[in-house]
């Protein structure tokens, strides 16, 4: 399949309520955090790594499909463009989600008035059967009104319909809209509003033909 056109497509993510996506630590120190989110080990800033960001797009498209769980045929159309993985049937991944990193103005807020730019929130679990409190947890998440930059990369390869996938991406961030993205989302946790989109294109045959000869 010949590539032949580079679409890189950023947007702002602002936080509407608390994000937290776990960093997966199982190691819980005396007085420290229950379960962490994901930091920047270079910073300490909290940041959205392209797989999370990459998930909640397809399997808000796949829910919209009627699509009880992953799907891996490799022939559908959520399959060209988010990948597929059936070793049998894989297809060339269209997009690339990059991991999401705090605006600059965001970053010098938080750090302002936060430690690395989280907030502690403690929950109180419920015993269901007596409906008392069954013990507390402490959480740390990103505070709402937090901005990140998302990049993502969508390649066209011949034959392919562009508009189509434009389309459709932009039918899954308006998605992601209406659910949340992280954990805890049922608890009213991640939801986001995308913004301020700037889309810059490659024509990669014309500069293929500037170079290769």
């Amino acid at each position: 399949m010949k590539l032949k056109k580079i679409i890189n497509i950023k947007k702002i993510m602002k936080l509407k309520t608390g994000l937290r996506i776990a960093s997966g630590n199982d190691e819980i120190k005396i007085g420290g955090i229950d379960n962490s989110i994901v930091k920047d080990p270079f910073t300490g800033n909290p940041y959205i790594p392209g797989s999370s960001l990459k998930g909640v797009l397809r399997s808000s498209l796949e829910i919209a499909k009627g699509k009880t769980k992953v799907c891996d045929c490799g022939d559908c159309f959520i399959c060209k463009m988010f990948g597929s993985a059936n070793n049998d049937k894989k297809s060339i991944t269209r997009i690339i989600v990059r991991d999401a990193f705090l605006t600059e103005k965001s970053r010098q807020i938080l750090n302002e008035v936060l430690p690395f730019g989280v907030e502690i929130k403690n929950e109180n679990s419920i015993d269901r059967v007596k409906g008392t409190s069954a013990g507390k947890r402490t959480f740390d998440r990103v505070p709402a009104g937090a901005e990140f930059e998302v990049n993502i990369v969508l390649k066209i390869f011949e034959k392919d319909d562009e508009e189509e996938f434009l389309k459709a991406l932009e039918l899954a961030f308006k998605l992601v809209e209406f659910n949340y993205v992280g954990g805890c989302g049922s608890r009213g946790y991640g939801q986001v509003e995308f913004k301020d989109e700037q889309i810059e294109y490659f024509d990669v045959e014309e500069e293929v033909k500037k170079v290769l000869r």
